[in-house]
C-alpha cells in the first residue's frame, strides 16, 4: 500500500512541477496550443494570368491570407490568356458561367485600363452578362443598373457626377470586383520644367504649348523608350508616336489643363439639346501649319476618311457605331453638324478627333496614306501639318530623333496662347540607364514614365524632380457572382445573396494593399477603393479603402453564419495574474491533503 501512495505522489509532483513551472514563467497555464488558421469552411480555386512576374508575387501574398479566415485554396492556376478566356468572357456555354471545378472560374486576378471618362457599360450591368456582353462577373444589381442608365442619359459631365458616385457606392458595398491597387507612373524631369499636366500627358498626350523650361531656354528634349513607327495620326497605335503627333494635330475640342474638362479648341462653341444633334461653330481664324484656313470641309473630310473601311483607321470600329457618312455635315464654311446614330454619354470624345487637311490628303489614295506619311516625314516634312502648336521639322531615322518646331499660325486661333518653346526633340533611348544619365547631364529634360525608373534611382540624381501620376488602371480580384459561396451564397450557413456579399467584403479586408504597394512597387501606387480609378472624372473622393484586418474579415464571415473555433470552444486556456493567488492556494491545499493521506497510511501500517 505504501508503494502505491508513493507512486501517486511522485506522479502528482511531476505534473505539478511542469504546470507550476510554466505558470511561474509565463503567467499562463497552457493546456493546448492554438493552430495558425481555422479549419476551412469551403475551398475555392484562383485563376491568375502568367503575364507579369511582379503581379504573380503579390497575388501569392494575397492568396496566403485566405486560409486565415477559413477559405481554403483548392487550385491556384497561373496561365496565359488562352487558358483564362474560355473560362470567363469567352466561356462557350451553357450559361451561366460555372465554378472553376465545372469549367468556369471562382476568382480571377485581372487588370483594367480606363480613360478620363469612366465607361463601365457592358462590364457590370445585368443586360451584359456573357455572352451578351463582357459582364463575366455575372453581377446583377437593379440599383446599379438604374444608376448606370441615369449616368448614360446625361451627356454633360456636371450632370453625370451624381450617378457616377452612386455606381461607385454600390460597387464598393457589393464588391463584385475586389480592387487591389491603382498603379502610379513616375515621370521624371529636370526641376526647371514646368507647365505639364502629368495626368493629361499620360492620358491624352497633352499639347505642349504650356510647357516651358528655365527662362531664356526655348528647347526641350524628351527621352522616349521606343523608336518611331507611326507617322499618320489616323493610324497611330504607339503611345510614343501619339506623344509627338498630338503636338501637330488637334481637333475641335481639347481637354483643359488642370480641370481636364473639354473646352473648344478649333471650335469657338458647341452645343446640343438632346445629346444626339450637335452643332459646332469653328474659329474662322484657325489655320493649318502652312497658313491655309481650316474649314468645315476639312472636318467632314477627316471623319469620312475614318469611316471608310478601305483606309483601315484605328478609330474605324468605334466610330462607325455612332456615325455614318451622312452623320457629319458642313452647314457653312465654319459650322459643322454632327448627328449620332444613338445616344452616347461621352459624345464630346467623338467631336474631338484630330483633324487632317483636305488639301494635302485628298489627292492621295487611302491605300497609300500610311506609307506616304512615312516618306514625307523623311523627305518633305512640310506636308505633315496640322493645327497644333508645333510642326514637324525633321525625322532622323538613323538616330531616332523627331524634331518639332513652333507652328507660326497656331496663336492666331481664339483662346490659345503662344507656345513657350520654340523647338522640341523626341529622342529614342534604348535603356533606362542611358536616359537617366542624360537627364543628370542636362542633355535630356524629361524621361518618359515607361522607362519605369525607381524612386531610389530618381532621388539620387541632382537637380531632378518627378511627378507620381495616377494611371487610369486598376488591379482586381474578379468574383464569379454565381459561385454558391462567393456569389449566390446558397451554400452559406445563412443562405442568400447578403451572405455572399459579406464573404466578398471579408476577402477585401484581408488584402494587404499598403504592404503590396510599399513592398513591391516602392510606393508607386495607391490602395484601391472601387473599379473607377482616382484620375477619372467623377471619382468619389469620400470613400476609403477596406482596412486590412483579420478581425474585421472574420466578423464579415460570421455575418454569413460561419462559426470559428474560438467562438465556441477556445483552443487555449489561460490563467490570468488575477487568479494566481487562488490557484496557488488550491495547489497548496492539494499538497496538504496528499501529505495527510500519507501520514494516515503510515499510521495504519
Amino acid at each position: 500500500m505504501q508503494k502505491k501512495v508513493y507512486v501517486l505522489l511522485i506522479g502528482f509532483s511531476l505534473a505539478f512541477s511542469i504546470c507550476f513551472s510554466s505558470f511561474l514563467t509565463t503567467g499562463e497555464l497552457v493546456v493546448t496550443e492554438a493552430s495558425d488558421n481555422p479549419p476551412a469552411f469551403f475551398e475555392i480555386s484562383v485563376l491568375a494570368p502568367a503575364t507579369c512576374t511582379m503581379r504573380n508575387v503579390y497575388i501569392e501574398r494575397i492568396v496566403e491570407e485566405l486560409p486565415k479566415i477559413g477559405i481554403g485554396i483548392d487550385i491556384f492556376e497561373e496561365t496565359g490568356w488562352a487558358g483564362i478566356s474560355p473560362r470567363t468572357w469567352a466561356y462557350p456555354g451553357p450559361y451561366p458561367i460555372p465554378t472553376y471545378a465545372e469549367g468556369g472560374f471562382d476568382i480571377l486576378f485581372v487588370g483594367w485600363s480606363w480613360e478620363l471618362d469612366w465607361d463601365p457599360m457592358g462590364l457590370f450591368d445585368t443586360a451584359s452578362w456573357v455572352p451578351a456582353g463582357d459582364n463575366f462577373y455575372q453581377y446583377s444589381n437593379p440599383l446599379f443598373d438604374e444608376a448606370l442608365k441615369n449616368y448614360y442619359d446625361q451627356f454633360l459631365l456636371e450632370n453625370r457626377i451624381e450617378h457616377a458616385e452612386q455606381m461607385q457606392e454600390i460597387l464598393y458595398d457589393d464588391q463584385p470586383a475586389i480592387t487591389i491597387y491603382y498603379p502610379k507612373s513616375l515621370l521624371v524631369m529636370d526641376e526647371k520644367v514646368s507647365g505639364m499636366d502629368g495626368v493629361l500627358w499620360t492620358a491624352v498626350y497633352q499639347p505642349m504649348e504650356q510647357w516651358s523650361v528655365e527662362e531664356g531656354s526655348t528647347e526641350l528634349h524628351y527621352a522616349t523608350p521606343a523608336d518611331f513607327v507611326d507617322f499618320h495620326i489616323l493610324f497611330c497605335e504607339s503611345i510614343f508616336d501619339a506623344q509627338w503627333l498630338r503636338q501637330i494635330y488637334n481637333g475641335l475640342l481639347e481637354r483643359e489643363n488642370g480641370t481636364r474638362e473639354w473646352m473648344p479648341r478649333l471650335a469657338t462653341s458647341y452645343n446640343s439639346d438632346d445629346g444626339i444633334n450637335w452643332t459646332v461653330e469653328m474659329d474662322p481664324d484657325a489655320k493649318w501649319g502652312d497658313g491655309t484656313p481650316v474649314t468645315a470641309e476639312d472636318v467632314v473630310f477627316t471623319y469620312q476618311a475614318i469611316l471608310n473601311p478601305a483606309l483601315g483607321s484605328t478609330r474605324y470600329s468605334f466610330t462607325k457605331k455612332y456615325f455614318d457618312n451622312s452623320s457629319i455635315t458642313a452647314l457653312d464654311n465654319h459650322t459643322v453638324q454632327f448627328v449620332l446614330k444613338e445616344p452616347y454619354a461621352f459624345a464630346e470624345n467623338l467631336l474631338a478627333y484630330d483633324l487632317i487637311p483636305k488639301h494635302i490628303w485628298e489627292p492621295i489614295p487611302y491605300s497609300h496614306w500610311w506609307e506616304q506619311a512615312q516618306e514625307w516625314a523623311l523627305n518633305d516634312s512640310s506636308k505633315l501639318i496640322g493645327t497644333g502648336p508645333y510642326r514637324l521639322k525633321s525625322w532622323n531615322d538613323s538616330q531616332g530623333i523627331i524634331y518639332l518646331e513652333k507652328n507660326p499660325y497656331f496663336a492666331e486661333m481664339t483662346g490659345v496662347e503662344e507656345p513657350h518653346l520654340e523647338d522640341i526633340f523626341f529622342e529614342f533611348y534604348s535603356n533606362k540607364g542611358e536616359a537617366l544619365s542624360a537627364l543628370a547631364e542636362g542633355t535630356i529634360d524629361v524621361v518618359d514614365a515607361q522607362f519605369s525608373p525607381t524612386l531610389e534611382e530618381v532621388t539620387a540624381l541632382p537637380n531632378v524632380t518627378y511627378q507620381l501620376i495616377n494611371d487610369f488602371c486598376t488591379q482586381e480580384m474578379a468574383i464569379n457572382c454565381q459561385h454558391p459561396y462567393l456569389g449566390t451564397g446558397e451554400l452559406c450557413p445563412i443562405p442568400g445573396n447578403e451572405s455572399a456579399k459579406y464573404i466578398r467584403q471579408a476577402i477585401s479586408h484581408i488584402v494587404p494593399r499598403e504592404e503590396i504597394i510599399e513592398e513591391f512597387f516602392e510606393g508607386r501606387g495607391r490602395p484601391s477603393i472601387t473599379p473607377m480609378p482616382p484620375g477619372c472624372l467623377g471619382a468619389d473622393t469620400t470613400l476609403e479603402p477596406y482596412e486590412y484586418s483579420i478581425a474585421l474579415a472574420k466578423d464579415r464571415m460570421r455575418a454569413a453564419g460561419f462559426v470559428y473555433p474560438e467562438d465556441t470552444s477556445p483552443s487555449e486556456v489561460s490563467i490570468s495574474l488575477g487568479n494566481r493567488l487562488s490557484i496557488l492556494m488550491g495547489i497548496i491545499s492539494l499538497v496538504g491533503g496528499c501529505y495527510s493521506l500519507l501520514r494516515l497510511t503510515r499510521r495504519k501500517k
